[in-house]
């Protein structure tokens, strides 16, 4: 398996140019109408989407059920991850499921393990791929898959580093080339609360906004085991990924992209540059890895719109998820805690609650429409993109306690990837006699 690497030349991705991607490719397809034939390909007379699955964990476990549970035929052929405990497992999960069985039909020969699993997975004879493995892995196989012309879900966040965001811009506009739908795990975009609320905003419920906030702010912390004398130090940042900034960007990237992301779509742009602070003050001992456990960042959007970014992993600490919007004519609140909707200005104090659909699966149904067009065409690869790569300018500004520019963010050649992949080879950190990780210093570590 080759080293990560980016397949096209550094590019600058200006405002304009997501701009008229994002418009161009999220739902409608108007501009490629005339070539939905293509979408059908898949199918060779049948209506039956062959699925192949990448990356066993839990969520992608969550991930495999909901696109079986999507209507119409769908069967799940080919199953691969790093471990094979973990495909046993996830499989032996599904099956338990009494509707799922009849659409699955994954034989041992079709069971693929170790880090080119992947490219095994998708190279079986399979329509779409479902891409659940930790962020790190996302862009090279993501690229995978389109250069194969399969349709995808992949999780979010889809990058964690500039190199990576590079590379799905590239894998993107191969996709669409080749009318590949597209749908990325930033489940709020599906979810009926948000998709009403961000409309309201869109419309003019708060006049001309003036400033936003977000919280992702949980009141736990994750920490690993120690690492056994028998597994190497590969093996145990990889079973231990959301604790290593290499292979979940940290949390400000892997959890509170959902948040960036909603941001980004009530801008309907990226911000331009970012400032903040963070660090860890709980997360401390032997088995909490490299990541902070507090994030606090200001970005500023063209124009002049700031963008204030709360993000905590912290025991004993106030829990709180939302979205909030403030601008000359009122408030507008939007909060996954409360799984609700909450309009709330001068004249109105009381939150409107809206109960939608189960987004997780609203995503995949989503999907699998657009896949076989009875839907419009879905592609969500511009936005998830850009909104990962969000998350990553907002790292990037609180690890290295300078003012980022996306500009600069976007061309830095900076690779969070190891040398090569194998489970003796060294990952990109390793601990110190004592068993703790290098940590970011602001002011000492490099911004991009």
């Amino acid at each position: 398996m080759k080293v990560y690497e980016e397949k096209a030349a550094v590019q600058e991705v200006s405002r304009r140019t997501w701009l008229k991607n994002s418009t161009a490719t999220v739902v409608g397809g108007s501009l490629l109408a005339g070539l939905d034939v293509a979408r059908f390909a898949h199918a060779a007379g049948s209506d039956l989407i062959k699925i192949g699955f990448v990356g066993c964990g839990n969520r992608g476990t969550g991930a495999c059920r909901e696109a079986l549970s999507t209507q119409g035929p769908v069967r799940l052929v080919a199953v691969g991850d790093l471990f094979s405990e973990r495909i046993e497992r996830s499989l032996h999960n599904l099956l338990k499921r009494s509707k799922l069985r009849e659409r699955i039909d994954v034989p041992a020969e079709r069971r693929f393990s170790g880090f080119d699993a992947y490219e095994k997975v998708i190279q079986s004879d399979v329509d779409l791929v479902l891409l659940t493995t930790p962020p790190h892995f996302r862009p090279m196989q993501y690229a995978a898959a389109v250069k194969a012309g399969r349709h995808v879900f992949m999780e979010k966040p889809c990058c964690v580093d500039a190199p990576g965001f590079r590379l799905l811009v590239a894998a993107n506009e191969e996709a669409k080339k080749k009318r590949l739908s597209v749908v990325v795990g930033l489940q709020r975009r599906h979810q009926q609360n948000y998709l009403e609320g961000i409309r309201k905003i869109h419309d003019g419920a708060v006049g001309q906004i003036m400033y936003l906030r977000t919280y992702f702010n949980m009141p736990g912390g994750r920490e690993g085991a120690r690492k056994p004398d028998s597994m190497t130090e590969m093996e145990y940042q990889i079973r231990h990924w959301n604790l290593f900034c290499w292979l979940c960007g940290d949390h400000l990237v892997e959890q509170s992209c959902h948040e960036i992301d909603v941001a980004n779509w009530i801008m309907e742009d990226h911000p331009v540059r970012a400032q903040g602070m963070g660090g860890r003050q709980v997360r401390t001992g032997v088995g909490t890895g490299d990541i902070y456990d507090h994030h606090a960042v200001e970005f500023e959007y063209a124009g002049g719109v700031r963008y204030f970014c709360q993000a905590r992993q912290q025991p004993g600490t106030w829990a709180h998820v939302s979205d909030n919007v403030h601008g000359t004519k009122g408030s507008f609140t939007i909060g996954t805690g409360a799984w609700g909707m909450g309009a709330v200005t001068p004249r109105e104090l009381r939150a409107k609650k809206i109960r939608g659909d189960n987004p997780y699966q609203r995503e995949h149904d989503d999907l699998f429409a657009s896949v076989r067009g009875s839907d419009p065409y879905r592609f969500e690869g511009d936005y998830a993109a850009t909104s990962s790569m969000t998350a990553v300018l907002g790292r990037m500004a609180t690890y290295s306690g300078q003012m980022v520019a996306w500009e600069e963010a976007v061309k830095s050649t900076l690779a969070l990837a190891p040398q090569s992949y194998a489970f003796d080879a060294a990952p990109p950190t390793v601990p110190n006699a004592v068993g703790l990780y290098p940590v970011a210093i602001p002011g000492v570590a490099r911004a991009f």
